[in-house]
């Protein structure tokens, strides 16, 4: 089981298909993971999220999501991440 305490994050960025590219592998190698999909536009501000603020006109869609992905502690050492 993977808990906040025996885990290690191995990937933190904006990138889908790196994202998917690393979770594929894992899957391949039968190494337990989780994740965690953060949207940075839908964060509150004060009064309403950075969205209502700013708006997303000029946004780039690709880095409004932020993933994450967690592995035990023990698996992270033995992972070669794809390219």
């Amino acid at each position: 089981m993977i808990t906040p305490f025996n885990s290690e994050s191995i990937y933190l960025g904006t990138d889908m298909k790196r994202f998917n590219a690393i979770r594929d592998y894992l899957d391949a190698n039968r190494i337990r993971y989780k994740y965690k999909v953060k949207n940075r536009s839908a964060q509150w501000a004060q009064r309403g999220t950075v969205r209502s603020h700013m708006g997303s006109a000029g946004s780039q869609s690709q880095s409004m999501y932020e993933y994450e992905i967690f592995v035990h502690k023990k698996d992270a050492a033995r992972i070669q991440l794809p390219r």
